[in-house]
């Protein structure tokens, strides 16, 4: 994945500046390594608030773990370390039946060594934050790149306001609908679908009483509940190991981060007949229409899993449009590149996208490196970059689109087609 260090330079040394369209995980993770190792940047961010609901828990392994450590400045490293979800045993994505009761499981891709602050999992929000901490001015929000020139010294992008920047190379990290791929590359397509029973998010606050009800195996990895009728809910469990902002005061003191309560994230079916509306539908009432329809879709589920969905705070809620891109297998490299969900978008199935979009911008950033020391010539190093990328991400991308045969160990599966059978 990377070419024989210390030959002679090929280019003179020089820092770059890096324009970045998107402020999301990879976009950030980007930006925070390219200035650790020296050079400049400035992020384009479409949203105008950062806080945006895009979905809470994220499944963290060794793969996005260790390029965020690459990434980050110490300092910002042991804050997402520390404001993780607490370590626990099974690192696997495992099934369970509607009374809460083990039927099967899958360990998951690239386990983190054990240990007391391995990788697990984060608040999405509170990477956000810990990501763009420092940005200062490099961050620009409500800004979102929509059409970039390139010529053979540099590459020039258009904002959504008609005014432009210049920079040396433009990172497209604008995800799965990004304006800069669909430029760069505009046969690939965006597929919309969907993931049975996973699509309306929300999050139930563990207080003392639901506490007291839940089950020790949903304090492990990422569960999927299913009963006989088809009917599925997600729980993905988030205790963090200390309140965030007194971490921060004591690891990044100039650095603001959210505290977050511990919760747990949840997707369920919906009452089969129940129409969940797109996201610029919904209204105040709907949330609640939603909470009750799954209600209805629990009924005679395991008392926990039912006060689970009782206890969702209907302000957390929302509906994610599920889809993936069926990428270009090749291309000619330029000083514009993609990463994220720009280069692979790709459905949840196996807790992947996020980690290997951070796995993307450590690429990235590495081989901007090598150009800045003077290895290798630009172009050769974003392909270089490209070639990696499409290798460890593409397999997985197809892996994805099977969600019950790759989810938890085929109990999905086999649950599906009793239904399937019974009705």
């Amino acid at each position: 994945m990377s070419l024989a260090q210390g030959s002679a330079a090929v280019t003179d040394p020089r820092p770059l500046h890096v324009l970045i369209a998107g402020g999301g995980l990879a976009g950030l993770a980007t930006a925070q390594g390219l200035l650790k190792s020296g050079h400049t940047v400035e992020v384009f961010e479409r949203d105008a608030d950062l806080n945006r609901k895009q979905g809470y828990y994220l499944h963290i392994n060794n793969l996005g773990g260790e390029a965020l450590r690459r990434c980050l400045p110490d300092d910002l490293f042991d804050l997402y370390l520390d404001t993780s979800r607490e370590s626990y045993d099974r690192i696997e994505s495992i099934v369970l039946s509607s009374q809460l009761e083990e039927l099967s499981s899958r360990p998951s891709m690239f386990q983190p060594p054990a240990g007391p602050r391995r990788h697990t999992g984060v608040h999405r929000r509170t990477l956000r934050q810990v990501l763009s901490a420092r940005l200062g001015d490099d961050l620009h929000i409500g800004a979102p790149v929509v059409s970039f020139e390139q010529d053979a010294d540099g590459v020039t992008v258009t904002l959504a306001d008609g005014s432009t920047a210049r920079g040396d190379v433009l990172v497209g990290a604008d995800g799965i609908r990004s304006a800069v791929r669909t430029q760069l590359m505009p046969d690939v397509p965006v597929i919309p679908t969907g993931i049975k029973a996973i699509g309306v998010y929300g999050r139930t606050p563990i207080t003392p009483e639901l506490d007291a009800q839940m089950p020790e195996i949903l304090d492990q990895g990422v569960l999927m509940a299913i009963d006989q009728k088809g009917s599925r809910l997600l729980i993905a469990t988030f205790r963090p190991r200390g309140a965030a902002s007194e971490v921060a005061r004591s690891v990044a003191p100039d650095v603001e981060i959210d505290d977050v309560p511990p919760y747990v994230m949840i997707s369920c079916s919906v009452e089969r007949g129940t129409v969940v509306p797109p996201a610029s539908e919904w209204t105040p009432a709907t949330a609640l229409e939603m909470k009750a329809s799954m209600l209805r879709a629990l009924e005679g589920w395991h008392p926990a899993a039912r006060a689970l969905v009782e206890g969702i705070d209907p302000a957390s809620m929302f509906a994610i449009p599920f889809g993936f891109l069926e990428p270009a297998e090749d291309w000619d490299s330029s000083r514009v590149t993609v990463v994220g969900d720009a280069a692979h978008g790709m459905l949840p199935t196996l807790g992947m996208g996020a980690n290997l979009s951070l796995n993307d911008a450590a690429m990235l950033v590495e081989q901007l490196d090598r150009y800045g020391r003077g290895d290798v010539k630009l172009l050769e190093g974003i392909g270089t970059y490209e070639s990696a990328m499409r290798e460890a991400a593409y397999p997985i991308l197809r892996a994805t689109l099977d969600h019950d045969k790759n989810f938890g160990g085929g109990a999905l599966a086999d649950a599906e087609a009793s239904a399937r059978d019974d009705e």
